[in-house]
């Protein structure tokens, strides 16, 4: 169903157009046509919906042309007009519309004329050869069936004179229609920036320049060329095409009535005086819109660019960052982000008046143990009862980090219970069994734990819980190790249990 109403547009499109370049767009009793909307609308067509459009051209053409055909002269004037109608709506479809649309594929690909060297590319490469070889097939179609009447004197001038005029109408087309049409049936949200008050703005300047042009001051064209550079530079794709299109017909149409700057002392002098300032006109807006267009489009890829490496580096950092804070044999925190943590949780502890609590584990006889074992045992035991004491330390608050070679810490905030978590990790230590022949109290690996709480006050230092816990674990390993002992912290007392 899509297809079909795309097929029917294209169709009444072609055919609307043709009838309106026929009927208001020539000069000289309609010698001279000075644009032909369908070429554009044909190459157009074919590109934004494919060859599958080619139908709808030819039909369109064909009822565009037939009609002007008709001759009484011949003895059956319908049937005559449909047959040379149907050659010419032929060499229309595949030569103004097929063939443009091939040259646009070979040389364009399948990019919209979102930059300059595509517009120039455009004009060069895809309008001039369809335009110029069109016309000269349909000269040489119509002269077969009679509707080109060619003089004995000058013959070959009157042929390039229709040839000319026919290829530039032509080219006209293309040049007008393409880029605005693209343009808009893009989906790329870049090229349509919503600015209400500079497009009211323009639009009315647009008119009043244009009915001072056409009625009244001829050189107001030159205030035309001064908006249009402006509407590329500050509008966008969409309105700067539109905005040529708009200027083209107008002159056009205007220049059909003998009327505006264009009406010169002779239907050429006219028809290519036109010609050249809508081409000017064209091709200056387009290559301004179109570089603005490329500069907005290589900073939004410079702008991801920056994002995508400032990502990396930011994951970079992270990763540094948790490296220069992490212990590199057990993945713990290290000594360096134990003392940064205890400081802030220390100053957070006095601002809440709440307690915070450190436990300092240390392995029995470790020395021992890698003098037996070896380093590499040593190492796996240290990351065996890291494991396991990270396994008990459960609240995302808590820190566990390594405090020395054997020695581990646990800051628990806002906990004064501390025993009890100790003598679970000293027991669950032990239950694991790892085999040490060194220790003169156990035949397994075991430890010893320190744990003091305190309510810090201000102008109190962190130090001076870690020295509590240190003699806590010195009177753990008095007392025989393989146990814990807790220094508790009153108002003005210490007692030692």
């Amino acid at each position: 169903m899509l297809k079909v109403r795309q097929s029917l547009l294209v169709l009444v499109l072609y055919a609307f157009s043709g009838w309106v370049g026929i009927e208001f767009a020539g000069i000289g009793e309609g010698s001279i046509t000075l644009i032909w909307l369908p070429s554009g609308i044909g190459l157009a067509a074919c590109i934004i919906y494919g060859k599958s459009i080619l139908p709808a051209i030819w039909l369109g053409s064909f009822i565009a042309n037939t009609p002007y055909l008709i001759s009484p002269l011949n003895d059956s004037p319908i049937l005559y007009a449909c047959f040379f109608g149907a050659l010419a709506a032929t060499i229309n479809t595949f030569i103004q519309a097929y063939f443009a649309y091939y040259l646009y594929k070979k040389y364009l690909g399948k990019a919209n004329l979102e930059s300059s060297r595509l517009i120039i590319d455009f004009v060069l490469k895809v309008t001039l050869l369809p335009s110029a070889l069109n016309m000269a097939l349909l000269i040489t179609l119509y002269s077969i069936g009679g509707y080109t009447t060619l003089s004995t004197n000058s013959t070959v001038v009157n042929v390039l004179s229709i040839w000319l005029s026919g290829a530039l109408a032509d080219f006209h087309g293309y040049f007008v229609i393409v880029p605005f049409l693209l343009s808009w049936s893009s989906k790329k949200g870049a090229l349509f920036i919503n600015r209400k008050k500079w497009l009211y703005l323009s639009l009315f300047s647009f008119i009043v320049l244009m009915v001072s042009a056409v009625y009244y001051v001829t050189s107001t064209i030159y205030l035309l060329l001064v908006l249009g550079v402006l509407i590329a530079l500050y509008l966008n794709m969409r309105i700067a095409t539109a905005f040529v299109l708009a200027t083209s017909l107008c002159f056009t149409f205007a220049t059909a009535q003998r009327v505006g700057p264009f009406n010169l002392d002779t239907n050429w002098h006219s028809f290519v005086s036109l010609l050249i300032f809508v081409f000017s006109l064209g091709l200056s807006v387009y290559v301004i819109a179109t570089k603005r267009y490329e500069l907005k489009s290589a900073h939004a890829k410079l702008e991801e660019k920056v994002k995508k490496r400032t990502f990396k580096l930011n994951q970079a950092n992270k990763k540094l960052t948790n490296m220069s804070r992490t212990d590199g044999l057990t993945g713990i925190a290290n000594r360096r982000h134990f003392d940064y943590f205890l400081e802030n949780e220390w100053a957070r502890a006095i601002r809440n008046h709440s307690p915070i609590s450190l436990l300092i584990i240390d392995i029995d006889y470790f020395k021992q143990y890698n003098d037996i074992y070896g380093h590499v045992k040593g190492d796996e035991c240290l990351k065996l009862i890291t494991s396991t004491a990270q396994r008990l330390v459960h609240r995302p608050s808590d820190l566990i980090a390594r405090y020395g070679g054997e020695e581990f810490a646990v800051i628990l905030p806002e906990t004064t219970e501390t025993e009890s978590l100790a003598q679970h990790i000293r027991t669950e230590i032990c239950s694991l069994k790892i085999p040490h022949e060194g220790s003169d109290i156990y035949d397994y690996v075991s430890v010893s734990i320190g744990c003091c709480t305190i309510f810090p006050k201000k102008g109190t230092l962190a130090k001076h819980l870690i020295e509590l816990t240190d003699k806590a674990l010195y009177n753990a390993k008095d007392a025989g190790r393989n146990n814990v002992k807790t220094v508790a912290i009153g108002l003005s007392s210490v007692s030692h249990k």
